[in-house]
C-alpha cells in the first residue's frame, strides 16, 4: 500500500481548488464579457447618431437611416444563414467593419457620402446584436441577456459623453472618430480572451451529418462536456434549428409577434422623437446653437433612462402585458413631444420626460428578450433571440422616415431659416437659401492640407 506525502496531497488539491475557482468565476466572466460586448457593439453606433449634426445637419434623419437600414438587412437575413458562419468569424468581420466605418466617415468628402459610409457601422452593429443575443443561449441565458442589455444601455451614456467631451474641448468630429479606433481592438480582446469562443463553433462542422434520432444523444453529450469547459450548460439546440426549412423558420419568426410588436411600437415612437422632434426643438428653436445643445442633452438624458431600465427592468418585467403597456405609453410620449415642438410650451424641464422615454425604451427591450428566453421552447431559443431583434430595427426605419418629415415640417412652421432641411414639407421659405453662405457642417476636417 502506497502512502501519499503531504506534498503529493497538496499537488492533488491544487488543481481541484483551481477548478472550483473557475466554476465560481464563470458567471462573473460571462456577465463582464457580455456587458463589455454590449457596450462596444452599440458605442460606435451611438457615436454616429450623436454626431449626426456634424455629418449632415440638414437631414439628421438621413444619418439615422444610414445607421439602421443595413442593420435591418443583417437581422432579416441572419436567421437563414448565420448557422453556416461561426461566431468567431462573425466577430472578426465586425471588427473590420468598425475600422472601415471610422475611417470612411472621418475622411468623407460630402454629407451624402458621410451618411452612406455610416452603413458600415450599421452592418457591424446589426450583425453583432443578432449574433450575441443568439449566442447567449449557449451560456446562462438570463445572466448574459441581463449583462448585454445593461452594456448596450450604458453605451448610450458613454457615446454621448464621448461626443459632449470632444465638443466641450472644441475638438473636431474627425479626431473623435480616429481616437475611437480602440473599439475594434477591445472588441476582439473581450470575445477571444475574456469570454472565449462558444462550444458550438467546434461542433458546427459536424452538425450537417447528424440525424433526428441523434438529437437527444448529442444534446446530452454536449451538456456533459460543457460541465468541464468554460461555459455553462446551454439551452439552445443547434441541431434542432439547423433542420428547419426556410418556410418553417419564417412562420416561427412570425409567431414571435407578442414580443416583437411592443418592441416595434417603442422603437417607432422613440426614434421618431430623437431624429425628428428633438432635432427640431430648441429654446428658441430658431437658434442653431440652442437646437444643437438641446439635441445633445435630450439624447444624453434619454440614454441615462435606457441604461437604468435595461439594467434593472429585467427584475420587473414578468408578463407580456408589461411589454404592451410600455409600447403604448411610448406612443403617448411621441404625441406629447409633437405638441412640445409644434406649439412650444417648454424649456429645459423637458429633460424629465426625455428620461421617461428612455425608461420605456430600455425596459421593453430587455423585457422582451428576457421573456423570450423564459417562455420559448429551449431548443429554439437561439433562433428566437436572433430573429426578434429585427423588430427594433424595422421600428427605427419607420421612425427615421417620420423624423425626416417631422424635422422639415417643424422647421417650416417655426420659420427656421439658418438650415434648409432635406425634406421641406411644401414650405417655400428657403427659396432664396444659399448653401454656399450656409455650408453644411459634416465630418469637419481638422488636419492641415485636407479639404472638406
Amino acid at each position: 500500500m502506497t502512502h501519499r506525502s503531504p506534498s503529493d496531497e497538496a499537488s492533488l488539491e491544487q488543481p481541484i481548488a483551481s477548478h472550483r475557482m473557475r466554476e465560481r468565476c464563470r458567471p462573473y466572466r460571462m456577465y463582464i464579457a457580455f456587458w463589455i460586448l454590449g457596450l462596444l457593439n452599440n458605442f460606435l453606433w451611438v457615436t454616429m447618431n450623436a454626431g449626426a449634426n456634424s455629418i449632415n445637419k440638414a437631414g439628421i434623419g438621413m444619418v439615422y437611416l444610414a445607421n439602421v437600414v443595413p442593420s435591418l438587412t443583417m437581422k432579416l437575413t441572419g436567421p437563414y444563414w448565420f448557422h453556416f458562419v461561426s461566431y468567431r468569424v462573425r466577430m472578426v468581420w465586425m471588427a473590420l467593419l468598425m475600422v472601415l466605418s471610422l475611417g470612411t466617415v472621418a475622411w468623407g468628402e460630402s454629407p451624402q457620402l458621410g451618411s452612406g459610409e455610416v452603413a458600415f457601422c450599421s452592418v457591424a452593429c446589426g450583425m453583432g446584436e443578432a449574433s450575441l443575443l443568439a449566442m447567449a443561449s449557449f451560456y446562462d441565458a438570463q445572466v448574459c441577456l441581463s449583462a448585454w442589455s445593461s452594456g448596450t444601455g450604458f453605451s448610450g451614456i458613454a457615446g454621448y459623453l464621448w461626443s459632449l467631451t470632444f465638443d466641450g474641448l472644441d475638438i473636431c468630429f474627425q479626431v473623435q472618430l480616429m481616437v475611437a479606433l480602440w473599439i475594434p481592438v477591445a472588441w476582439l480582446f473581450t470575445f477571444f480572451v475574456l469570454l472565449g469562443v462558444p462550444w458550438i463553433d467546434k461542433e458546427r462542422v459536424t452538425l450537417d451529418h447528424v440525424t433526428e434520432e441523434e438529437i437527444e444523444d448529442l444534446s446530452h453529450e454536449t451538456s456533459e462536456s460543457s460541465n468541464d469547459s468554460d461555459t455553462t450548460c446551454h439551452s439552445a439546440s443547434e441541431v434542432a434549428t439547423s433542420k428547419l426549412t426556410v418556410k418553417e423558420r419564417f412562420f416561427f419568426i412570425l409567431g414571435l409577434w407578442p414580443y416583437t410588436v411592443p418592441l416595434l411600437f417603442v422603437y417607432v415612437s422613440e426614434y421618431a422623437i430623437q431624429s425628428g422632434l428633438w432635432a427640431a426643438m430648441g429654446f428658441p428653436v430658431t437658434d442653431p446653437v440652442s437646437r444643437r445643445s438641446w439635441y445633445k442633452w435630450s439624447n444624453f438624458t434619454y440614454q441615462v433612462g435606457v441604461f437604468i431600465s435595461r439594467t434593472f427592468f429585467i427584475l420587473i418585467c414578468r408578463s407580456r402585458s408589461v411589454l404592451w403597456s410600455g409600447g403604448l405609453l411610448q406612443i403617448l410620449m411621441a404625441i406629447f413631444f409633437t405638441f412640445a415642438a409644434v406649439h412650444p410650451f417648454g424649456g429645459w424641464w423637458l429633460l424629465a420626460p426625455s428620461l421617461f422615454v428612455g425608461f420605456l425604451g430600455g425596459g421593453v427591450y430587455v423585457g422582451a428578450f428576457s421573456l423570450i428566453a423564459k417562455e420559448q421552447n429551449s431548443a429554439y431559443v437561439e433562433l428566437a433571440l436572433c430573429s426578434a431583434s429585427v423588430a427594433d430595427t424595422i421600428g427605427m426605419i419607420f421612425a427615421n422616415i417620420l423624423g425626416l418629415i417631422a424635422q422639415g415640417c417643424i422647421f417650416g412652421m417655426m420659420r427656421v431659416l439658418d438650415t434648409k432641411p432635406d425634406f421641406t414639407c411644401g414650405f417655400d421659405i428657403w427659396d432664396n437659401f444659399n448653401r454656399t453662405s450656409h455650408p453644411p457642417v459634416y465630418a469637419t476636417h481638422c488636419f492641415p492640407g485636407v479639404q472638406g
